[in-house]
């Protein structure tokens, strides 16, 4: 499988963080919904699925998922839309397996001028110290307070880990949208 591999950011490209797809614990330590780790993880696929089309763009922020090449191939094989994915710490894949499986993996942050006004960082880890002017949509801290490395973390961070959006990706101009109607919230929530 051979993908188109230009990632342009749009206000419909769709965002997504941490979904975790074959960590068993993930639901215990970060409160999923149902015991059965299956039950979020069908949750999540079954949002994305109804969300993302083939055609759309997707840019996931790390941590995708765990174990082997098996699993990766079976959730690439089942969830549409063309997955570019900034390496969080559990995403072990290489760069040439993900390539065969049509998903394009990004090593570092991703910096990206909308307009003069809209200045964004895609990440894993928060940025911390953020520049002025800038908007840090990231994961990685799932739904659990900073840690005090983190807790500079203001209305320029945005948390995109499943736990905090409803385990579902969202379009950025929606994402951009509430943060254009919420510009003093210290903790902009998109649920």
């Amino acid at each position: 499988m051979i993908s188109d591999n230009t990632l342009e950011i749009n206000l419909d490209t769709w965002i997504i963080s941490d979904t975790h797809f074959f960590h068993e614990n993930i639901g215990r330590y970060c409160n999923r919904p149902e015991e059965n780790w299956e039950n979020w993880q069908e949750l999540i696929i079954k949002n994305w699925k109804y969300l993302v089309s083939p055609d759309d763009t997707i840019l996931h922020l790390g941590d995708f998922s765990f174990g082997n090449k098996r699993n990766f191939y079976i959730l690439t094989a089942m969830l549409k839309g063309r997955l570019f994915l900034i390496q969080g710490n559990h995403d072990r894949i290489i760069k040439s397996y993900c390539e065969i499986r049509g998903v394009t993996l990004i090593k570092n942050s991703l910096n990206v001028e909308i307009s003069d006004q809209m200045k964004l960082i895609f990440s894993h880890r928060p940025i911390v110290p953020l520049e002025d002017g800038w908007i840090n949509l990231h994961g990685h801290i799932h739904n659990v307070p900073p840690p005090p490395e983190g807790s500079n973390l203001g209305s320029n961070h945005i948390n995109m880990s499943v736990e905090d959006t409803e385990y579902r990706p969202w379009r950025l101009g929606d994402i951009l949208k509430i943060i254009k109607d919420h510009p003093t919230e210290n903790d902009v929530a998109l649920r």
